[in-house]
Parts: C-alpha cells; structure tokens; sequence
C-alpha cells in the first residue's frame, strides 16, 4: 500500500513537471518545441529537443548552418545525421562550455530541428530536469524557425530580383533590335524613294523606250518592296514581343514591391 502511494506521488510529479515545461507559446509559422524520446549521435535514446518545421529540410539545413556559421560555432557531421559542436561557449542555451548536438530531418515540405545539449563526455541535459535549459531551448528552436523564415523571404526576393534582372536585360536586347529593323527600313525607304525619283517615264508617243531599263527598274522595285515587307512583318512582330517583355517586367516589379510591402 506504502509502495503504490509513493509510485502514485511520483506519476503526479511527474505530471506537474512535464506541464511546466510544455512551451504554450508559437514559433512565426505557428510550430510549437517539445520534448521526445529518440536516438541521438551515438544512437542511445536520448530525451532531446524538437521542433517541426513547415519548410524542406535543406533549406532549413543551409539556414541553420548559415546562421551558426556567423556566429563562429563550427562542427562536424557525427552519427546518425548529427552535427556536433563540440566545447562550445554558447550562451543562447547553456552559460559554460557544453558540447551541442543538432540533426534535421524531412523532406522537400517539411523539416524537423532535433537539439541535444551534453556538459561533456555525453553527460546530456536532462530537459524534464532543467526546466532553465528547457526554456532556452525552446526559444532557440523558436528562433531557429524565423532564421529559417527570414533566409526562405531573403530567397524569394533574390530569385524574383534576379529574374527583374533578366527581363531587363532581354528588354534591353529587344530594343535594340527593333532600333536596327527600323534603320534597316529607312535604308529601304529611301531607296525605293529614290528609285521612283530616278525611274524612267515613259509617254505613248516615245518611240525610244529602252524596255531593258525598265525591267529592270520594275525588278529592282519588285524587290525593294518585298525586302521592306519582310523588314515591316519582323519589326510588328518584335513590337508585340516587346510590349509582353514591358508586361512581364511591370508584373516582376509589382510583385517585388507587394512583397517589400508585406515586410514592413
């Protein structure tokens, strides 16, 4: 009876302790940190921190990384897809040196940030123990979720950036192109204006008319006309290219200054 009375203390303890630590707050895409039971490096199960996110792994990877990176913690892949990070003073979750351990895990839609904190020779924090701990790591995985959101929006604008870039660029080729179509016109224009100034006029009572020259204006003429056709047909064609290369372009800046716009 004594036993199942001290078990029955022990459970609402625990109880109690686990309702403490359940982080009520939520990340910017809404997740929320706990804790699980899992593998950690050296594949023991470890109770470690945890945080679903709702963009692919990789992109969450090469964030994550960034962000470490910047602030001068460097590691090294271990077992079991984990990185370590190894006698590090890192204050956003433990005051003295520790040793930090972070794996990511998904897909193309989603990721998960797994996060094991050791005092050294995998001595881990316990995170149902150290409830201060727990919470550092709770807004670190929470921060991690906007590093991941701000680095995805940093994308997105320099991809739409880019291509404003490439329009512009196209437009600018485009233009350039019609200049010497309709250069290529006026070189024609003229020349059909000069041919009709210079052409021979024949009257009924002309006796002398020299009927080769005149063939030979007319073929001359003959195609004159079709180069200048042919010159006209690519030019209104270009146009309309170039006004669709203006539209993409105005829509490519549009898109860029709602989403500038959204970020205030």
């Amino acid at each position: 009876m004594k036993k199942l009375l001290l078990l029955s203390i022990a459970l609402i303890a625990s109880a109690g302790l686990f309702a403490q630590i359940t982080c009520k707050e939520k990340s910017i895409s809404g997740a929320t940190p706990e804790i699980k039971t899992a593998l950690g490096d050296n594949k023991d199960l470890v109770n470690l921190y945890t945080i679903a996110l709702p963009y692919s792994a990789e992109n969450i990877k090469i964030a994550l990384h960034d962000r470490l990176k910047t602030e001068g913690i460097k590691g090294k892949k271990t077992k079991n897809n984990f990185y370590a990070f190894k006698g590090v003073k890192y204050t956003h979750l433990w005051d003295n040196t520790c040793d930090i351990y972070v794996s990511i895990t998904g897909n193309k839609e989603a990721g998960n940030v797994n996060l094991i904190i050791s005092q050294g020779y995998d001595n881990y924090v316990d995170p149902y123990k150290d409830t201060i701990t727990t919470e550092k790591a709770y807004k670190w995985l929470m921060g991690v979720d906007r590093v991941v959101y701000e680095y995805m929006h940093e994308q997105y604008l320099a991809t739409h950036l880019l291509e404003q870039k490439n329009i512009e660029k196209e437009l600018s080729k485009l233009e350039k192109q019609k200049a010497k179509l309709e250069a290529q016109l006026d070189k024609v224009e003229d020349k059909q204006h000069k041919l009709e100034a210079t052409k021979t006029v024949v009257n009924e009572n002309d006796l002398n008319v020299d009927s080769k020259q005149i063939a030979k204006e007319q073929k001359e003429a003959l195609k004159l006309q079709k180069e200048y056709n042919s010159l006209k047909s690519e030019l209104e064609t270009l146009k309309e290219k170039i006004r669709d290369t203006k539209g993409d372009l105005m829509m490519k800046k549009k898109i860029i200054t709602d989403f500038k716009e959204s970020k205030k």
